[in-house]
């Protein structure tokens, strides 16, 4: 009889718990799924405008290989317009700047890079256009397009882009006659790679055997640099 009446009570706290808080777990359920099912969706769209994005990529680069700029800055742009979010509207702008350089179409070049620089979602990205950007400014040689390179390597250095982005301050320099100034600034573009190296090798500093041996038998990404420092003197 005892139980009869413990039960009747456990079921009587249930359904005045139930009649109190059932709509809101009821609530809380239906938001977790519209939520969940939200995801899902949103998930599924990603990947189909992931993969129609590569499709419109596979297909500027046979443009690309056929030197047709006209189409492929036409599926370059349609990749900003319709998929800026992907690394395929990036990866297009770089490859189309390129080919618009290398067709001596200098002004649709920049403009790609502007607009990685600008608009890519990836941070590498960005800092190769603009670093691209500089160059083809420096060689310009005019004072509104080193007004224009200056600013873009004031911005912050992107990790890994350091020893590049001094060495292209070293070239802004070099071009305007100021020799020592540019000197320097390989000279430090240098002792980063080097340092970069060493901590890639678990080092933390680096070794002054190994610092010489470096200057005087550089790796093939260090070549051009070398050349650079040896033209204002070398080293010392």
């Amino acid at each position: 009889m005892r139980l009869d009446l413990e039960e009747q009570e456990q079921l009587a706290n249930l359904k005045a718990f139930w009649i109190n808080y059932g709509r809101w777990i009821l609530l809380g359920l239906v938001v977790v799924l519209f939520l969940y099912g939200g995801y899902w969706l949103y998930e599924r769209q990603q990947v189909q405008k992931s993969l129609e994005a590569s499709k419109i990529y596979s297909e500027m680069v046979v443009d690309l290989s056929q030197n047709d700029l006209p189409k492929a800055i036409q599926k370059t742009e349609l990749l900003q317009q319709q998929f800026t979010a992907t690394p395929y509207a990036a990866m297009a702008g770089l490859a189309t700047a390129n080919l618009a350089y290398l067709a001596s179409n200098t002004k649709e070049s920049l403009a790609q890079l502007e607009w990685v620089e600008g608009k890519a979602k990836s941070e590498s990205f960005q800092v190769i256009a603009r670093l691209r950007m500089v160059a083809m400014l420096i060689d310009q040689k005019d004072e509104k397009s080193f007004a224009k390179a200056n600013d873009l390597l004031n911005k912050k250095p992107v990790v890994g882009f350091e020893a590049l982005q001094l060495e292209r301050r070293g070239d802004w320099f070099y071009v305007q006659d100021k020799n020592p100034e540019a000197k320097k600034q390989y000279i430090q573009a240098w002792d980063v790679m080097a340092l970069q190296r060493a901590k890639q090798a678990g080092l933390k500093e680096v070794d002054p055997m190994m610092k010489d041996l470096e200057r005087r038998n550089p790796a093939e990404n260090q070549r051009l640099l070398k050349a650079k420092i040896d033209s204002l003197g070398g080293f010392e």
